[in-house]
Order: C-alpha cells, then sequence, then structure tokens
C-alpha cells in the first residue's frame, strides 16, 4: 500500500482539499500533504518506492516520509501484514521512548539526579558480583550514555551478553553482576543492561510500571493507542526491546521530538531533554565509529557519508535491530521512519536510501 500524495501516482488515492487531510485519528493532528506542497520533489518519491518493492533495499517494509509535521509519503509493501495498522516489533527504538519517559519523570521532579550512584539506586541487590572501586563509580548518567564499563558485547558472533541476560532469572541483577572492564564514562559499549535498568529506576522514581507511566504522560498525550510492550521475568517493562507500535504511531514520536517535546502547544517532553538526551554524550570509537551516542539515542560522526549530504549534522535517530528507524532532522523539519527485516545491515541500507532519495528530494 502506497500513500503518495502527489496528484499523479498513487497505488491508494486519497481526496484532499487545499492539498492536506486531517488524520483518521482526529486526536491526533497528524496530517497529509503533497510532496511539492513541502518543498519536496515527487519524483524521488516515485523511484524509492519502486526500488523498495524490488528488493533494493533490502528486506524493508515500510517508508514513511514528514515534513514540517506533514506526512507526505507512507509506503507499505504489505498491507494485509505490515500494513498502517500492524503494530510492528520497535526493538530499540524502545529504549530512546524509555529515555523521553525519563525525561518526563525529571520534568516532574521524582528521578534521581544524573550524577547519582548506581548502586544506590538497586538496594534489593546488596550482594552485587564484581565489586571493585570502579563499580561503585557508575552514575545514572553513565547508564543512560552506555558508557558504565561494564564488560559487555552485544556483537559477537554467537552468544551475545544481551542472550545470557535474557536466559537469566534477573536481568537487573545479571547486568549489575557483570565485571567492569572500564571505568565509567571512558568508553561508549553498546549495553541493553542498562536500559533494562532503566525500567526499574523510572519505576521507583515514579511509583508505576513503566508501561503504565509511559501510557498516562506520554503515549495517551500524542494519541498513540496501538501499541505494546512486553513484560520481562518479575513484571518488569522490557525497556530493552519490548515495544511494539504502528509506523504512524513511531512518525508521532518523531515529529514530538522534531518540535522539542510539544504536541498541540503542550509541552510533553521537556525541551531541556530533548536537547540534551538527543545531543552527543559520547563519540563511537573502534567499531562503534563512526556513530555516536547521546542518552539512548544515536547520531553520527562527520565523517559518515551520510552526513556529508546534510548543511547541519544535527540529525539523530532511533535504531532497533533489523533496520527500525526514527530518524530526526531538525534543520530539514524532517522526520523518517522505516521498518525492515534486515538483519546483519540495519544501517546501511537505510543511510543508502536516505542518500540517494529522500535527502536529493529536498529543494530548498
Amino acid at each position: 500500500m502506497t500513500i503518495f500524495l502527489n496528484g499523479t501516482l498513487a497505488l491508494i488515492f486519497i481526496g484532499w482539499q487545499s492539498g492536506l487531510i486531517a488524520a483518521e485519528n482526529a486526536k491526533v493532528p497528524l496530517t497529509e500533504a503533497t510532496p511539492e506542497s513541502q518543498n519536496l520533489d515527487s519524483t524521488h518519491f516515485k523511484r524509492v518506492v519502486a526500488k523498495i518493492d524490488e528488493g533494493e533495499y533490502g528486506d524493508m517494509n515500510a517508508l514513511l516520509v514528514l515534513r514540517n509535521n506533514y506526512l507526505v509519503l507512507e509506503h507499505y509493501t504489505s498491507p494485509l501484514y505490515h500494513g498502517r495498522d500492524y503494530r510492528h516489533p520497535a526493538k530499540s527504538i524502545t529504549k530512546s521512548v524509555t529515555s523521553a519517559l525519563v525525561g518526563i519523570a525529571r520534568g516532574q521532579g521524582k528521578m534521581p539526579d544524573l550524577d547519582s550512584n548506581l548502586l544506590g539506586l538497586f538496594p534489593q541487590y546488596p550482594d552485587i558480583a564484581n565489586m571493585d572501586s570502579r563499580k561503585q563509580q557508575i552514575t545514572l548518567d553513565h547508564v543512560l550514555s552506555m558508557t558504565a564499563g561494564f564488560e559487555w558485547d552485544e556483537f559477537v558472533v554467537g552468544d551475545t551478553s544481551e542472550f545470557k541476560m535474557m536466559r537469566s532469572k534477573d536481568w537487573l541483577k545479571f547486568t549489575l553482576d557483570q565485571p567492569m572492564s572500564h571505568t565509567p564514562g571512558e568508553k561508549w559499549i553498546y549495553n541493553g543492561g542498562c536500559s533494562i535498568l532503566l525500567s526499574d529506576i523510572l519505576k521507583n522514581a515514579t511509583g508505576s510500571e513503566v508501561d503504565d507511566y509511559a501510557r498516562k504522560y506520554l503515549l495517551d498525550p500524542i494519541g498513540i493507542e496501538n501499541w505494546n510492550w512486553s513484560l520481562i521475568i518479575g513484571n518488569v517493562t522490557n525497556t530493552v526491546s519490548g515495544l511494539k507500535m504502528s509506523r504512524r504511531d513511531m512518525a508521532r514520536f518523531g515529529v514530538l521530538f522534531l518540535n522539542d517535546g510539544r504536541w498541540q502547544g503542550k509541552q510533553i517532553v521537556p525541551e531541556e531533554w530533548v536537547r540534551k538526551s538527543t545531543s552527543v554524550q559520547v563519540l563511537g570509537k573502534g567499531d562503534y565509529f563512526p556513530y555516536a551516542y547521546g542518552y539512548q539515542w544515536w547520531r553520527l560522526q562527520n565523517q559518515e557519508p551520510t552526513v556529508g549530504m546534510l548543511a547541519v549534522n544535527d540529525a539523530y535517530f532511533a535504531l532497533g535491530l533489523g533496520g527500525q528507524f526514527i530518524f530526526v532532522v531538525p534543520h530539514l523539519n524532517m522526520v523518517v521512519v522505516s521498518t525492515a527485516a534486515n538483519f546483519g545491515s540495519d544501517e546501511a541500507l537505510f543511510f543508502k536510501l536516505l542518500r540517494e532519495h529522500i535527502f536529493p528530494a529536498v529543494l530548498n
């Protein structure tokens, strides 16, 4: 299914007045527009839709492009299975949503300070293994930026640290028990264990289960209703990868951040947190080059080829295993959402698509 509002090509036509349409959910002002009305060249969108369907970008099953808060392209390769209402696994996009909840709780004065000692936030575990002076230095800031220093490897072929955590009886304890490989703050090591720790920290800070807190203060306020958030052993909300939602709802989340945390004039996520959490907190080195990381959000370093097509390197993105993306480019006032099953080439094909068709479509 393609919703492609250019007046000439559409697999599904939608009538419009003055080039705009109110979205199906009146509660949420997600509106549609022609690419040209938002200074975009629709010929690039025709080509990218054809190439997605031909498999040039692997097993990509959906692409949405928004500019100036208007939806200008919405394409699904399989309307019955991967259509508009399908709850797609967000994978590690979950981490960025969790970061937004941390910001909301901070704005309500409920979260511990960023320099709070991590171990002090887990008094239920007095017998943490592999204790040393470095582990005693870990702060909430280190957890958010994945610079805690735990010995961890999610990219090794075979039995990764995350797989071992998932087989354990207690994901929180498993993470806290890991030996230290670096001094906190010294190195960014991608670590889903840090993200699950945020689940318990949020629950204790807010007095609510994370999914209930998310519904009340984030998802409902921006009209996200078609979602599911899984639990792990102990009824802990899976803040690593447990969220499922429609691609339109992913787009809503991206638009929320594009607008500095505001929705319909209401501040949902504190603006200060939007800027801080999506800013570079640590640069990737070695296998992590040319990426950078904020607080559960990804950034690109200047050397990454995609950045060369941007006037300003201000793009940030939520990224999930297999090629799930919410990609935000503030200076272009643009959000790009894509979902896929491109395991093993998560980023490369999506960035190729951006370089070949999305960014060249910008007319101004």
